[in-house]
């Protein structure tokens, strides 16, 4: 088996999760894991004042994350931000003690809620200011150290993830825009060959019967000749579009396969093959067109970042199965590049399997094949 792509060292399952992380999902995990030692702390101790500057730091931090993820004005999340910093402020004021947890807390709404371009040196702004406050605070070096590396870290990965979430969104748009432009370009393609066989054809056609019309009533011998001229030329047109579309629709396995793998790993998809046996006229064009309309649905549709596209063949049949690990067909109907795919499997006596789910979706094309088995 041959890798096309550089595979990483990333756990797949927790990079796809990563990927696809949207909404405040991210950033609202951290709130209990943070705020939870604060609170019971103050109520504990009995202390009143303090427990209520936890629960609106809590409270605002909410609405900061949520303000964030709900396509508002970016001011209108920043102020929040401030809000939330003024909160925490007011906090170590009135009762010091407590930074290493609501610092990290406020450097993730502020990755979150604060402009690209200035979040990361807020963020390291909170660490190192925090990081002096808590040195300060227990004239301790490595409790400094160890707050302003949990501020940094807490920050850091929130701006990360959300410059990442954001790279995907341009990449799927870019992945959608070249599956479009891909299929214009075929259409015009295809376009540009019947002007170029036909043009002059019913140029030809367009002036033998304005002949036909000049002779028809004086020289019924030549406008018949001109008729019988018209027929034979209809004739070779009709021959030649012929020609052209069996050319059009003649595809070689190899060739798609290809070409797909290129378009595939283009758009960001990593992709997996086996070695190519080979494969008889019949079965090599379905499996053409499977591949080609599989490596369509999955730059149009899947949004996956893995594709695997295995074949098999032994002494009476092969087969062809391309997974990948996208989001499934869900509720949308099968459409007609796949029943295609299965009426041309079904003429050749082979058969369709589909798969879907969550973690991806599975086509598997079996077919008769006289080819030889690696």
């Amino acid at each position: 088996m041959t890798k096309q792509s550089i595979s990483t060292d990333c756990d797949d399952e927790v990079t796809r999760w990563v990927a696809r992380t949207r909404g405040p999902g991210f950033a609202m995990i951290w709130l209990p894991v943070l705020m939870l030692s604060p609170i019971l702390t103050a109520v504990l101790d009995g202390k009143a004042v303090t427990l209520a500057i936890h629960l609106a730091i809590a409270a605002l931090y909410v609405v900061t994350i949520l303000v964030a993820h709900r396509g508002l004005p970016q001011r209108v999340g920043e102020l929040c931000a401030i809000g939330l910093m003024a909160l925490v402020v007011i906090q170590f004021i009135v009762s010091p003690g407590g930074q290493g947890f609501l610092y990290p807390l406020l450097a993730i709404a502020a990755a979150t809620a604060i402009r690209l371009r200035a979040a990361l040196g807020i963020v390291m702004g909170l660490a190192v200011s925090g990081s002096f406050a808590e040195g300060f605070a227990t004239m301790s070096l490595s409790s400094a150290l160890q707050f302003g590396f949990a501020t940094v870290m807490a920050g850091a990965s929130t701006y990360l993830i959300r410059c990442l979430t954001g790279t995907i969104d341009d990449l799927r748009a870019t992945r959608r825009r070249l599956a479009g432009l891909a299929v214009v370009e075929e259409r015009q393609r295809f376009s540009r060959d019947l002007h170029d066989l036909l043009g002059h054809t019913l140029s030809v056609i367009v002036v033998k019967a304005e002949a036909i019309r000049r002779f028809a009533e004086s020289d019924s011998a030549v406008a018949i000749k001109h008729a019988q001229e018209i027929e034979d030329i209809g004739r070779t047109a009709l021959a030649d579009v012929r020609q052209a579309v069996a050319g059009y629709r003649q595809m070689r396995f190899a060739d798609e396969l290809s070409h797909a793998i290129e378009t595939l790993e283009d758009a960001g998809v990593e992709v997996e093959t086996t070695p190519l046996p080979r494969l008889d006229g019949p079965t090599d064009m379905l499996f053409a067109w499977a591949v080609r309309e599989a490596a369509t649905n999955i730059l149009r549709h899947a949004h996956a970042s893995r594709c695997t596209m295995r074949v098999t063949v032994d002494e009476a049949a092969a087969a062809l199965e391309i997974s990948d690990d996208g989001l499934g067909m869900g509720t949308n109907p099968v459409g007609s590049g796949l029943i295609g795919v299965r009426e041309r499997a079904e003429r050749l006596g082979g058969h369709v399997h589909t798969r879907s789910g969550p973690r991806g979706f599975t086509l598997t094309i079996h077919a008769p094949s006289a080819g030889d088995p690696e």
